[in-house]
């Protein structure tokens, strides 16, 4: 299924670009990682816009993807917030959960999934319960706080789904190029008026460029994705990004979970993936 690939390219791209913020966020303020990488995805998205083009949408379409980018904005904060306090391997398959909202959209516009899917759905909600509660190796807890970013990141980011799919119908490049410009524009607007200072080194700009392009190529093919099949299969499948992050932050990162840990990040995502079938 095209569709299903496509969407599975972009959770390469959104894991890769999570993976990348978090790192910084540990180095660095999350408002630098967040107002350098959102302008470089916007620049991008336009660069992208300019080679593909396409037919510019009416107002209602411009309205949902500038929707889209806000809850972005919100989400990418309490996401690089969440990834700078908790363990990387807990924190990102929470993000999962966000497939709740579009599938829920996508229910309520006539979609009926299988009995599976309702079990994923009960399944990811549960992980997060044992993620909270559970301890990681040497007795050391993730912060209640990560945890709570986690779940507010996920509501974002499944309302932007929603917003890009919506808005993409009529040139998923536009929408794309619309919201990023809206989450660059609100993110510039709040440092501008905190006064806040990037802390910033000429080193670190190629990283955070990179998780903004990252950012851009995730949202444009999942955009593009949700033009080919249901809403409800491409948001999920775009989901499983949180796989790329996991996998990197056990592999490079060395980060070690206990039993009760891996049970739980293996029950979230498992649960994502019972809603594909």
């Amino acid at each position: 299924m095209p569709a299903a690939a496509v969407a599975l390219l972009a959770s390469l791209a959104w894991g890769s670009s999570d993976f990348l913020a978090g790192l910084e966020s540990r180095r660095r303020s999350v408002w630098t990682v967040t107002a350098v990488s959102q302008v470089a995805a916007a620049i991008g998205a336009g660069v992208i816009l300019l080679l593909v083009g396409g037919e510019s949408p009416g107002l209602e379409q411009t309205l949902w993807s500038v929707g889209a980018g806000v809850a972005g904005a919100a989400g990418v904060l309490a996401y690089y917030r969440a990834l700078a306090i908790g363990t990387m391997s807990v924190v990102s398959p929470i993000i999962a959960v966000q497939v709740i909202v579009p599938v829920t959209v996508g229910l309520l516009l006539g979609e009926r999934p299988a009995v599976l899917a309702y079990l994923g759905m009960v399944l990811a909600v549960g992980g997060i319960v044992l993620v909270s509660a559970s301890k990681g190796r040497g007795g050391v807890r993730v912060p209640t706080a990560a945890i709570l970013l986690a779940i507010l990141t996920a509501a974002c980011f499944g309302t932007m789904l929603v917003g890009l799919d919506v808005g993409g119908q009529a040139s998923p490049y536009w929408a794309v190029f619309d919201a990023r410009v809206a989450s660059a524009g609100i993110i510039l607007v709040y440092f501008v008026a905190s006064r806040r200072r990037l802390d910033l080194t000429a080193r670190a700009v190629p990283a955070l460029v990179l998780v903004g392009l990252f950012l851009t190529v995730a949202n444009t093919l999942f955009t593009v994705a949700t033009t080919m099949g249901y809403l409800s299969i491409v948001s999920i499948l775009g989901s499983l990004s949180a796989v790329v992050t996991t996998s990197l932050a056990q592999v490079l990162l060395h980060e070690r979970l206990s039993a009760r840990q891996w049970a739980a990040v293996g029950a979230v995502l498992v649960g994502v993936v019972m809603l594909t079938v």
